[in-house]
């Protein structure tokens, strides 16, 4: 489990305080949960009705969520080839490791590999929504990304409080519960491949009291706005919904 952030701010806004309340906005979808009981479970479907289904899902989903996702999908394929692999998200988190100072061989660093490790096996591996674990084409991360919203939306939001965490104590160097504008520019276009003038607006919405610096409540709502809210007014949503 990550370190908790140790700024006022943010150990105040815990996962059970700001994320739960994010999750009706998600894909419009979200699975009735099984009753718990004496009932027997169901048989397990096979492969390919799991993976016709988790299809039939993404292309039901919110168009504006899948617009997002697609740009994720840029973001994270790093070797322009059309696919998002296991090493594809390595090389996003060494580039964050190197932008924040980190060696790849830091603790910091490993954390967040094993991070994304877990999370791969557990959005992707696991459900078994797509044909190859092992490769996404773009519909196929699409499909990843709109199940996990709509059917696995505690353990999603459980992931996106994590991986935030970490990139936020990785860019706060000093420790001080905050990351400066310089800062959070330059990794929001060296690791997330912004465009500089979307990087600035995106600070200015973000930054709402415009106090030069966001805390790990700020950065942590405007994630989870980004990847599971259909609201276009929505913080994050607001800040890079644009791109």
């Amino acid at each position: 489990m990550a370190e908790e952030p140790t700024n006022d701010e943010a150990t105040d806004v815990t996962r059970r305080s700001v994320l739960p309340g994010t999750a009706g906005l998600a894909a419009g979808a979200v699975s009735g949960m099984a009753m718990a009981g004496g009932a027997e479970a169901a048989p397990k479907p096979d492969a390919a009705t799991t993976i016709a289904a988790a299809e039939r899902l993404a292309a039901s989903q919110d168009s504006y969520l899948r617009r997002k996702q697609l740009w994720m999908f840029e973001v994270l394929d790093d070797d322009g080839d059309g696919a998002v692999t296991p090493a594809d998200t390595m090389q996003f988190a060494h580039r964050l490791a190197r932008l924040t100072g980190h060696a790849e061989d830091s603790p910091r660093a490993q954390q967040m590999e094993a991070t994304v490790n877990r999370i791969w096996h557990a959005l992707v591996v696991k459900p078994a929504w797509v044909p190859d674990p092992k490769r996404l084409d773009r519909e196929q991360f699409v499909t990843v990304m709109a199940n996990s919203v709509a059917e696995t939306p505690d353990k999603t939001l459980q992931y996106i409080g994590v991986v935030t965490n970490l990139a936020f104590a990785m860019a706060d160097e000093d420790q001080d519960g905050r990351v400066t504008r310089n800062d959070g520019i330059r990794l929001v276009t060296d690791v997330l491949r912004v465009e500089p003038q979307h990087a600035e607006h995106a600070w200015t919405v973000v930054d709402a009291d415009q106090n030069g610096y966001l805390g790990y409540a700020e950065v942590l709502m405007a994630v989870t706005d980004f990847i599971i809210s259909t609201d276009p007014q929505a913080l994050g949503n607001l800040a890079l919904g644009r791109i």
